[in-house]
């Protein structure tokens, strides 16, 4: 009788682990890339690391608005391509009240409208690169820049999600254009 006792109890803690094994997330992303996602000025879920192309994402914040700007323009060419996006994370994490969140997200759209113009007056057609304004800090701390505050930074995904590329410090728009030729 304790013999069966011992073996119920041993069946049930191997049930008991194989299903914790089994149920767990990181079990289930064994092998595959983690989603990352955040919220764009529409509010629309943006996937960061989707799959069938290449993603540029570029760290930025309200004090480096020039040098990304030139980032963006730097990546003209290859905006029109269908194997690659472009998405930007702005970091407004403790710099806006949250009854400014609105008017941020308005400012946001007002920007995006103007790029597209310009886009469309320079010939590029193709994917639109969705802003996503940081104000928790969630979609930065899972790209890994939580603590990045003063210099851009960027990492790209390859078609199956995967980063293949990460510069913790962009000094030009020319090595933004660089990081892309090197992988594409």
């Amino acid at each position: 009788m304790v013999r069966s006792f011992t073996i119920s109890i041993l069946r049930a803690c191997a049930v008991l682990a194989l299903s914790i094994i089994l149920l767990s997330p990181r079990a289930a992303w064994a092998g595959s890339q983690a989603k990352i996602s955040g919220l764009d000025a529409n509010g629309k879920t943006v996937t960061i690391n989707g799959t069938g192309h290449y993603t540029l994402v570029l760290y930025t914040n309200a004090d480096l608005e020039s040098e990304s700007r030139k980032a963006t323009l730097a990546l003209d060419p290859y905006r029109g391509r269908s194997n690659f996006s472009f998405v930007r994370v702005v970091d407004l994490r403790g710099g806006v009240p949250p009854g400014m969140h609105s008017i941020v997200r308005v400012h946001i759209r007002d920007e995006e409208a103007q790029e597209t113009a310009r886009l469309k007056k320079a010939g590029v057609s193709g994917n639109p690169a969705p802003i996503i304004p940081d104000f928790s800090g969630s979609t930065l701390n899972a790209l890994g820049w939580d603590s990045i505050y003063d210099h851009l930074c960027l990492v790209i995904y390859d078609p199956a999600g995967k980063e293949v590329k990460r510069v913790a410090n962009v000094s030009s728009a020319k090595q933004v254009a660089g990081a892309v030729d090197s992988i594409l």
